[in-house]
């Protein structure tokens, strides 16, 4: 059973305990996964620990333009003379130890980090804390508790991870907490503009693409509550895009009057659908993304589900409808 906390200290003193350690997030990883590993990786330079950064997937476009970011490697399985110099593993972001997609984790001891409700606790330690509005926001605490200052790249990197996860600070989780992280980390170096461009204005030609391909597909349900749009593999052929490009997608039709959930479907392997659910208020899409093995926060979740897309979007639509009509 892990040793769970919801403060900096023992998560600080398990990392600064190991000689080398493998950061990682979960797949399909996001701003916040992202930006939480480079800012951690510092972190564990400045208490002697070496750090790998793996992830099972690339980061979104525009992200790797970050400092530190060339350093990230991609694997599915953890192995050989890696594993061998590996004495911790630490994941950030992931509920369940099976999120990150990569094999071999659970052969070295865990420091788990993160800020979902419903965590499932694994792991030596877990930092937990489903009040923060960003994982990235718990490495900067670290980073304090450590005494350790953080260098304009690692501000940076934290700035990232908190703006994205807060959908630039206009989500329900841009609490006062979020805003005076924010402005340490500016004040520690770094550039909300330079984010802003990472972020938003380095969009590949697939993605703009892939955007009028998902909108054909756009389906206003519930007199206008809920939002549904899906991309298949032919999609993706004719947009020429890869599944990086579905980040943010699911932000449009988000702006539709009226629209109280989203529904976005992705499809790039055949009989394997990714949902990415949103909501507004108090309509919790966590929950129906459990009901399909998935997990998130109460206006941001996801699942993974093994079916044809239009069948699991049938299932996955009917699940939304009664919880706008409960709602």
């Amino acid at each position: 059973m892990a040793r769970v906390t919801g403060e900096p200290g023992p998560a600080v003193e398990r990392l600064a305990s190991a000689r080398r350690a493998l950061l990682t997030s979960h797949a399909s990883p996001d701003g916040d996964a992202v930006g939480s590993e480079i800012a951690l990786a510092e972190l564990a330079r400045g208490l002697g620990v070496e750090p790998v950064i793996v992830n099972r997937d690339p980061m979104p476009a525009g992200l790797d333009l970050m400092p530190g970011a060339g350093a990230v490697r991609l694997l599915e399985t953890v192995e050989g003379d890696l594993l061998e110099g590996i004495d911790l593993v630490v994941t950030l972001e992931c509920p369940e130890l099976d999120r990150a997609g990569i094999e071999g984790l659970d052969r070295r001891p865990i420091l788990n980090i993160d800020h979902h409700r419903g965590n499932a606790r694994y792991g030596e330690v877990a930092f937990l804390d489903d009040t923060a509005p960003a994982v990235g926001e718990m490495v900067w605490r670290m980073f304090r508790h450590a005494a350790i200052e953080p260098s304009p790249e690692a501000a940076t990197a934290a700035f990232v991870a908190l703006s994205t996860d807060t959908g630039d600070f206009r989500y329900g989780n841009a609490t006062p907490r979020a805003f005076e992280a924010a402005a340490e980390m500016v004040a520690a170096g770094a550039r909300p503009e330079q984010v802003s461009e990472w972020v938003h204005e380095q969009k590949t030609p697939g993605s703009i693409r892939l955007l009028g391909e998902a909108l054909r597909t756009l389906e206003l349900l519930a007199g206008g509550r809920v939002a549904v749009m899906q991309v298949d593999p032919e999609a993706f052929r004719r947009a020429g895009a890869t599944a990086a490009d579905t980040d943010d997608l699911i932000d449009v039709p988000r702006t539709i009057a009226g629209v109280r959930v989203t529904v976005f479907l992705k499809q790039w392997e055949p009989g394997v659908v990714r949902v990415s659910l949103r909501s507004r208020g108090t309509l919790d899409v966590r929950s129906v993304a459990a009901r399909f093995g998935g997990g998130g926060h109460t206006n941001a979740a996801g699942c993974t589900i093994h079916g044809e897309i239009g069948a699991v979007r049938r299932d996955v639509v009917r699940a939304v409808l009664e919880l706008v009509e409960e709602g």
